[in-house]
């Protein structure tokens, strides 16, 4: 489905600090003329607080001394009392966690709907909240998630106020229980937020499913099903229209279902097909992408609409001969990364996401693991347009802890979920249902319109004994299954021999057969009746593995530990906060090894700069030299601490201090060094030679970036800001 982040009505994308009240209303407005849903930006305008704060929930808690900030935010990245270090040794987050501070934060907003009618349904939608999200609107609890990575929604009506009343949304984070994950996971609303207003009766949460049962390059056909809801008071004669627009924005003819009548409180389903002569295929090398909007009518005229990005491509998967996206036979060219961002943290400009997955494409990378839990709306909107495949990955645990991680997901895996989830129903379920349920149905329903998406992973490693994991696992199979019948399932499995999955019930249950280390095991169970494509779904950095996945017909191909360096997994490493795995380094430098696998992929050849010794100046270059107001967008200005002759000097480990004028800001300083040391503030330590300001606009015009180091020529760059919206770019980029 389209990326939310980027859906929103009249063209309004808020890029710096607005009166939040206005934004609201213009938009609103908007949408209400147009009769149809609206999606509204509410990433902006936020105040924090770290730590507990007793009765702030309340509308009239006093909230003038929080500190002003937008999300997507990571306070453990920043630490309590930025630019102060934010490591400790002694952190309860441990060296899994990357010794980064955990706890209780709360955020805040104000906003007003003066120009929602009364009788629109409102929602508050959250792409994911780091960890244990307690949401309250006008001092109401709505609901609650412990999972920092799966996205909900909730129906506000009731609480919220209509016309120019002030209404308060607040909502209490908690990561106190640690250690957690073994990895960094970043803490606060990390990830995009959005008010949703639509009438009574609408489509339903994720409910539209498109897929492309017949794909040849003379002819498609785009399948559409969608769920409406009548949340009136009445019954109501309902239709659906769907409106196919090809890549270049060219409206194929429509498609109209019959009527249905839908008693209030009960919801119909409708399908359609959409022929499409000649389609531009989605593939790795030509990304391809549709829209799709799925508008309900009543008496013709159209009261909510539903805007599903469209990828038209065939994948398919055979136990003989391994994969073909389009008839044409393709491995899995991948690598497993987990969601921070260095200096970012797990709160991300989008235009970082596609730097980094650009800098993967160089290498020869074409697939992503989202390891070990599932990606960002924003990141699958970027796989789609740039041309990668995705193994979506549900959970790092089951229902055994790893290690004395109390914290992780194994917490809230099997306990009962409280009502409202903020999903939509589990497939087949009665009564009360388990968290791990709830969120296994999130995560299909919400990814199951990218086309990047090639496989679910249902779990990595998971501990649990081959009993307590049949029954897991089959349930969350049959749950994918139901709700996307035409997409696979596996599950990177540790130690399958071992573990009994070789000749036990899980070969059977998984649709590839996937398993981590041991590829020998995952090619004899894949060849075992009945057979099934095997997966190497995580693997070392030996190449070696890849000309047996290369060489092995029915292996799909493998996933390398890991595309980049990633904060934590770091017991025992201090001052380190990192394990050193990654064929890039954290700010995207290529290592040896990701040379090494650029020659295995076949991707064109780039060589490491040339470096030297006597270091003497400080050269600035900006990844990009126009950067946006926007906060999805950010520039990268690389300081080289260099010699006479323009040369990187790796040695050095000057202290960089850089320097901003104009519109614009410093949003953080990093390089690739695992030690630990504060992103925030304006002065950084080289590493290798290299350190990094990110810069983001704060208005249109010239902004200057100054570097400078102890006996060194200062360096100096320039920026063009801008108040125009970032676009995330297609195929090749950046």
């Amino acid at each position: 489905m389209t990326s939310p982040s980027r859906r929103l009505i009249g063209g309004l994308v808020t890029a710096l600090v607005l009166a939040t009240s206005v934004v609201l209303t213009i938009a609103a407005a908007d949408a209400a003329a147009a009769g149809t849903r609206s999606v509204l930006p509410f990433d902006q305008g936020w105040l924090f607080h770290y730590g507990d704060a007793s009765g702030a929930q309340a509308p009239a808690y006093a909230d003038t001394a929080w500190r002003h900030v937008d999300v997507p935010h990571d306070w453990s990245i920043e630490g309590p009392n930025p630019p102060a270090d934010p490591f400790a040794q002694s952190a309860p987050s441990t060296g899994r966690g990357g010794y980064l501070p955990s706890g209780i934060g709360w955020y805040r907003k104000h906003f007003t709907l003066a120009a929602t009618p009364a009788d629109r349904k409102i929602f508050a939608e959250f792409d994911g909240v780091m960890a244990n999200a307690s949401v309250y609107v006008n001092g109401t609890l709505i609901g609650t998630h412990p999972y920092g990575y799966t996205s909900f929604r909730y129906d506000i009506t009731a609480a919220a106020k209509t016309g120019g009343a002030d209404n308060v949304i607040a909502v209490k984070t908690d990561t106190s229980q640690q250690p957690a994950e073994r990895f960094y996971t970043g803490a606060g609303i990390t990830r995009d937020v959005r008010l949703l207003t639509t009438d009574p009766i609408h489509v339903d949460q994720w409910a539209t499913y498109v897929t492309t049962p017949q794909v040849s390059t003379a002819a498609a056909t785009v399948h559409a099903q969608t769920t409406v809801v009548n949340n009136g008071n009445i019954a109501a004669d309902v239709s659906v229209r769907g409106a196919l627009r090809d890549p270049s924005g060219t409206a194929l003819p429509t498609v109209t279902t019959g009527t249905k009548t839908i008693a209030a409180g009960a919801a119909a389903t409708f399908a359609y097909d959409v022929p499409v002569s000649n389609p531009r295929l989605w593939d790795l090398q030509s990304p391809k992408l549709y829209s799709l909007t799925t508008s309900v009518l009543m008496s013709g005229t159209a009261v909510d609409d539903d805007v599903t990005s469209v990828g038209i491509r065939s994948l398919t998967f055979n136990a003989a001969s391994g994969m073909s996206l389009n008839g044409k036979s393709v491995k899995f060219q991948g690598v497993a990364l987990h969601q921070d961002y260095h200096a970012l943290g797990t709160a991300v400009p989008q235009r970082a996401m596609q730097r980094r997955l650009a800098q993967l494409k160089a290498l020869g990378v074409n697939a992503i693991r989202t390891a070990h839990d599932p990606p960002s709306p924003a990141l699958l909107e970027l796989t789609d347009r740039m041309g990668f495949l995705v193994l979506d990955e549900f959970f790092d645990v089951w229902t055994a802890h790893k290690y004395a991680d109390v914290g992780d997901y194994a917490a809230s895996f099997n306990r009962t979920a409280a009502a409202p989830t903020g999903t939509p129903a589990v497939p087949g379920a009665t009564g009360s249902v388990p968290w791990y349920q709830v969120d296994a149905t999130s995560i299909v329903m919400r990814d199951r319109n990218h086309p990047s998406v090639a496989m679910w992973s249902t779990g990595n490693e998971i501990r649990d004994s081959l009993a307590t994991r049949t029954p897991l696992l089959t349930r969350m199979v049959a749950i994918s299954h139901a709700l996307d019948p035409g997409r696979p399932v596996t599950q990177a499995l540790f130690r399958p021999s071992d573990s009994g999955d070789v000749t036990g019930a899980t070969r059977t249950i998984v649709d590839v057969f996937g398993g981590n280390y041991r590829p020998a095991e995952v090619i004899q169970a894949a060849g075992m009746a009945p057979a099934r494509p095997g997966l190497f779904t995580e693997m070392g950095t030996d190449t070696s593995n890849w000309t047996t996945a290369k060489n092995t017909p029915s292996i799909t191909g493998l996933f390398v530990w890991t595309g980049a360096a990633y904060l934590g997994e770091a017991d025992g490493l201090w001052p380190s906060v990192e394990s050193g795995f990654g064929l890039l380094d954290a700010v995207g430098t290529v290592r040896p090894i990701g040379y090494t696998w650029q020659k295995a992929w076949g991707a064109p050849i780039t060589t490491p700069p040339a470096t030297g010794t006597t270091a003497n100046r400080m050269l600035l270059t900006p990844d990009h030299t126009t950067v946006s107001t926007d906060n999805n967008d950010v520039s990268y200005v690389k300081a080289t601490v260099a010699d006479a002759s323009g040369r990187v000097v790796t040695g050095s480990s000057a202290a960089v201090t850089f320097t901003v004028s104009g519109p614009g800001v410093i949003v953080a300083v990093d390089s690739g060094s695992p030690a630990h040391e504060s992103f925030r503030g304006n002065v950084r330590k080289a590493y290798q030679g290299i350190a990094y300001a990110l810069v983001r606009a704060t208005g249109p015009g010239t902004v200057t970036v100054t570097a400078t180091a102890a006996g060194l020529t200062t360096g100096t760059t320039t920026l063009t800001g801008t108040t125009a919206p970032f676009v995330a770019c297609t195929g090749s980029c950046d």
